[in-house]
């Protein structure tokens, strides 16, 4: 009887073309649950070989969202950043005016190609087929590592054209009425009354998406924390 139990699970299992799909939803839904969706803020998990091997057919559903996240050319955005740390006055700001106008040069492609690779995996995303019980947790951690980091990374991108335009037009008013301007921190004066009205203009417009950021700021860090 043992024999024939035994012979006939053999049969079916190579009739079934050893198809685990059941065991490898399992595995991987229990991992995107317990892993990325209960768990607060954003958190990027590394597939390891092994890891891949129990989520079988599945591991390509992940390595979407890993290749998402993984070899951004962000490079404007770090220069950016660093130049920021190296203003502290108007002088700093018209030194680095060649600076500024290169990045602002690059915003628009960097732009594009966020957009672009979103819409990659946005599509990938939707061509996925999935079983309901693992379409319901999978979304939700596509949502978190994907949809809503990428989201705000782009809002925060399109308001840098504008901020860095507003950088560049105060550092050029300061450079060419460097005679009649008194530096003093970012901001300036004059005892030429237009002077003066125009470089209140310029620094006001340069803090122009200041509100905005600031409220960026706050979700990105409310997403990345889970609060």
């Amino acid at each position: 009887m043992k024999f024939a139990v035994r012979a006939f699970c053999l049969v079916l299992l190579a009739l079934s073309g050893c198809d685990d799909e059941a065991s490898e939803r399992h595995a991987f839904i229990d991992v995107l649950q317990e892993h990325i969706v209960s768990r607060p803020g954003v958190h990027l998990m590394l597939m390891k070989p092994e890891l891949a091997k129990t989520f079988g057919r599945y591991a390509s559903h992940y390595q979407l969202i890993l290749d998402f996240n993984e070899h951004f050319k962000l490079q404007p955005i770090e220069q950016f950043a660093r130049l920021k740390s190296q203003v502290s006055d108007l002088g700093d700001l018209v030194a680095h005016r060649g600076d500024l106008k290169t990045l602002r040069d690059a915003a628009p492609n960097l732009i594009a190609t966020v957009e672009q690779r979103l819409a990659a995996a946005d599509t990938a995303h939707a061509a996925l087929q999935q079983p309901s019980d693992l379409k319901a947790v999978y979304d939700k951690a596509y949502d978190r590592l994907v949809t809503r980091p990428a989201t705000l990374l782009l809002k925060m991108l399109r308001l840098l054209p504008s901020s860095l335009d507003g950088m560049i037009a105060l550092a050029d008013y300061t450079a060419d009425n460097a005679k009649v301007i008194r530096v003093r921190g970012m901001d300036g004066t004059s005892d030429d009354p237009v002077v003066e009205r125009h470089l209140r203009d310029l620094v006001e417009a340069m803090h122009h998406n200041d509100t905005a950021v600031d409220d960026l700021k706050r979700q990105f860090q409310a997403l990345l924390n889970g609060t």
